[in-house]
C-alpha cells in the first residue's frame, strides 16, 4: 500500500532525498536567507521529483551547467506550494538557488529592543511541525531523513548556531562564517539555527549552554544538572547518539516551552526562574533524543508516538532524580490539564482521540496536550500490564529497532503484538488509540504532594481558603495543581484572596499562573487584567496565549480587551502564535 502523509506532497516512489549541503547567507535588513543548497538523492530519478515548498522564491534550478525545468504546480492554503523538478533524466543530485520570505512561518526575526541585551537581532528557526518548507524546498514529511552540511554566513559580531555538530568558524573583516554538519539523518523538522550575540558555556563533558551573555550566567546555574540527567536518561534507553547535548536559551517568543532539535533543544527563557523548578522541561527534550528523534512518528497524525513516548520517558528519568513522589505530582498535573482541554474540544470530539485523520487540517491548529498526556497514560498501562522489568527490556528493543526510522501508529501496534503479545491481551488497544475521550481503566495516580492539594481543595469546597501556613512547604507545582482543580469560576472576593496567599500578583511563573489567569477572566477578577498583559508581552509560548485568549473572547467583560491586547504585543510573537492567536479572534468575530 502506498505511503501517503496529508501533510506533504512527498511522493516517496519517486526516491528520497539522503543529504544537503547548505550555503546560507543571513541578511537582518531584509529579514531573508539567501541560500543556495544541492541535493543528493538516494539513487537516481528519471521523471517527475515533488518538493514541499512555502512561499519561497526559487531563482534557479540546476546540474553543474545543466538547467532543470521546474514549475510551482498545486498550491494549498495548508501544505503550500508543490514545487514540480520535471525530467531528472536519471540525476542522484542537483542544486536549488532561493531566498526566504520575511514572513516566512519557520523564522522568527527578533529586533534589537526584543532581546535581553537590546543592541543585537536575533533570529531563530521552529520547522515543526510543517514549517521547514518555508527556508528550503524539502520532501517535508517526518517520514523522510537526511544528513546535512552547512556554511552560515553572519555579520559580525553576531555567531550563528545549528542543531549540528560545529566544525569551524572563519572570521573574515565584516562577516563570520560558520560550518556545521549534521551526520545523523533527521526529518525536515528537526532542522534548527539561530542567529544572535551568544555567549556558550560548558556545563559537562556532553553538555553546555547557548545565550545571550546578559542571562548566560543564571541560564548555567539553572541547567548546571544537565550533564547528570544525560547519564540517568542513557540508563534507562540506551546510549545517547546524538553526541552533544547542548541547550539554547531564545529570546520569549519562542512559541514552546522546548523544541528538541537534536544536539541543541531551544528552550523558552521563561524556564529561567532561578529554583530549578522547571528541570523537567530539559528531561521532557532530552527524551526526544530517543523517543522522537531517534524513533520518529511517520506523519502528524501519528504525533502522539513522539510526546506520549517522550512524555512517559520523562517522568521515567523524572522518578530517578526527584523521587516518585514528585513525578506522580506532575503526571497528576498533566493529567489534570489534559482533561480540561478535552471538556473544552469535547469528550467525544475526534481531536480527544491519538490517532484520527488529520486530512484538511492544519496540525498546529490542534496542537495540545492530548497525545502527551493520553499518550504517556497509554504507555504506562502498557507498562503495568506486564511490569516494569518486562517494560524496560520492552523500550530498550523498540529504540534500537526503529533508531533513526520513522513510524506508524499501525507499525507499532505490529511490533507490540509481536514483542508484548501480553499487553495485546490485556490492554485495549483500539480504545486507547482511537476511541475519543479518557479510558476509565486509565493508570491510578498516587502521591502524598498530590495528596495534601486534594485535601486543600476539599477544604475549598466546602468554603474554607487555604493559609498561607498550611502551603508553606508547597513546591511551585503543588500550586499549579491545585489551580487546576478549582472549578472553573469561582468568587471574585476568593480569587482576590488566592492571589494574596499564593503570592501570584508578582510572579513570573507562567507555568503556574496562567491558569490563575483563566479563573479569575471566566470568574470576573478585573485587577487581573494588568497580570495578563504583563504575561502576554513577554511570554511568548502558543499553549499559553491560546488559553488565555480563548478565555478572554468568550466571557463579556474581557471580549473587547483581547483583541487590542494583542496588537499591542502582536510583534513580539513567533508568526505559528500569531496565526493561532488571528484564528481564535478571527472565529470569535474581533
Amino acid at each position: 500500500m502506498k505511503f501517503s502523509d496529508p501533510h506533504s506532497y512527498t511522493d516517496s516512489e519517486q526516491g528520497k532525498i539522503a543529504h544537503i549541503q547548505f550555503w546560507i547567507d543571513v541578511d537582518f535588513s531584509a529579514k531573508v536567507l539567501k541560500i543556495k543548497a544541492t541535493y543528493r538523492l538516494e539513487k537516481p530519478v528519471s521523471g517527475s521529483f515533488f518538493l514541499d515548498t512555502r512561499d519561497l522564491n526559487i531563482t534557479r534550478v540546476y546540474k553543474d551547467d545543466q538547467e532543470i525545468p521546474w514549475e510551482i504546480d498545486q498550491h494549498d492554503s495548508i501544505v503550500g506550494d508543490r514545487l514540480h523538478l520535471k525530467d531528472l533524466d536519471g540525476l542522484s543530485e542537483f542544486t536549488i538557488e532561493m531566498t526566504t520570505s520575511p514572513g516566512a512561518s519557520a523564522l522568527q526575526w527578533v529586533t534589537p529592543k526584543q532581546t535581553a541585551g537590546g543592541e543585537h537581532p536575533f533570529l531563530y528557526s521552529q520547522c515543526q511541525s510543517i514549517h521547514a518548507r518555508s527556508i528550503f524546498p524539502c520532501q517535508d514529511s517526518p517520514s523522510v531523513r537526511f544528513t546535512y552540511e552547512a556554511t552560515v554566513e553572519v555579520q559580525r559580531p553576531l555567531v550563528a548556531v545549528m542543531a549540528a555538530e560545529h566544525i569551524e568558524t572563519e572570521h573574515l573583516e565584516k562577516t563570520s562564517q560558520y560550518r556545521y554538519r549534521m551526520p545523523q539523518p533527521i526529518p525536515s523538522y528537526l532542522f534548527g539555527i539561530a542567529v544572535g550575540n551568544l555567549a556558550f558555556e560548558e556545563l559537562g563533558p556532553r553538555t553546555g549552554v547557548y545565550s545571550e551573555p546578559e542571562i548566560i550566567e543564571s541560564a548555567v546555574w539553572e541547567f548546571a544538572e544537565n550533564e547528570q540527567t544525560l547519564i540517568e536518561a542513557e540508563k534507562l534507553f540506551g546510549p545517547y547518539l546524538w553526541d552533544r547535548y547542548d541547550v539554547l536559551i531564545l529570546p520569549p517568543s519562542f512559541p514552546y516551552g522546548g523544541m528538541e532539535n537534536p544536539r541543541l533543544t531551544f528552550l523558552t527563557p521563561s524556564c529561567i526562574l532561578g529554583d530549578r523548578s522547571r528541570a523537567n522541561l530539559v528531561s521532557h527534550e532530552l527524551a526526544h533524543a530517543w523517543t522522537g528523534n531517534l524513533v520518529t512518528n511517520a506523519t502528524w497524525e501519528d504525533f502522539w508516538l513522539n510526546e506520549g513516548w517522550t512524555t512517559y520517558a520523562e517522568s521515567r528519568i523524572t522518578e530517578v532524580i526527584e523521587g516518585d513522589e514528585y513525578s506522580q505530582l506532575y503526571a497528576s498535573i498533566r493529567r489534570n490539564g489534559m482533561l480540561k482541554v478535552m471538556e473544552r474540544f469535547g469528550m467525544d470530539s475526534d481531536k480527544t482521540c491519538l490517532k484520527y485523520s488529520q486530512r484538511g487540517i492544519d496540525p498546529d491548529e490542534v496542537f495540545s496536550v492530548i497525545p502527551y498526556e493520553k499518550g504517556a497514560s497509554f504507555i504506562l498501562q502498557l507498562e503495568k500490564s506486564v511490569g516494569r522489568e518486562v517494560f524496560d527490556a520492552f523500550i530498550k528493543k523498540y529504540i534500537a529497532t526503529f533508531s533513526f526510522q520513522s513510524l506508524t501508529t499501525e507499525g507499532f501496534i505490529s511490533f507490540l503484538e509481536r514483542e508484548l503479545p501480553e499487553a495485546i491481551k490485556n490492554v485495549d488497544i483500539d480504545e486507547w488509540l482511537y476511541a475519543p475521550g479518557y479510558p476509565e481503566s486509565a493508570p491510578a495516580l498516587s502521591s502524598s504532594l498530590f495528596d495534601e492539594v486534594k485535601a486543600r481543595i476539599d477544604a475549598y469546597e466546602s468554603g474554607t481558603l487555604p493559609d498561607s501556613h498550611q502551603i508553606a512547604d508547597w513546591v511551585p507545582d503543588q500550586i499549579r495543581l491545585f489551580l487546576l482543580m478549582l472549578p472553573e469560576r469561582i468568587p471574585v472576593e476568593d480569587c482576590r484572596q488566592l492571589e494574596s496567599i499564593f503570592n501570584l500578583k508578582d510572579s513570573h511563573n507562567y507555568f503556574m499562573i496562567n491558569r490563575f489567569y483563566q479563573i479569575a477572566v471566566q470568574s470576573g477578577y478585573q485587577d487581573v487584567l494588568p497580570g495578563i498583559e504583563r504575561m502576554v508581552g513577554s511570554d511568548g509560548r502558543m499553549v499559553t496565549l491560546a488559553m488565555i485568549f480563548r478565555t478572554m473572547v468568550n466571557e463579556e467583560w474581557t471580549r473587547d480587551e483581547a483583541r487590542p491586547m494583542f496588537e499591542r504585543h502582536r510583534d513580539k510573537h513567533h508568526p505559528t502564535t500569531v496565526a493561532v492567536i488571528e484564528g481564535i479572534l478571527n472565529k470569535a468575530g474581533l
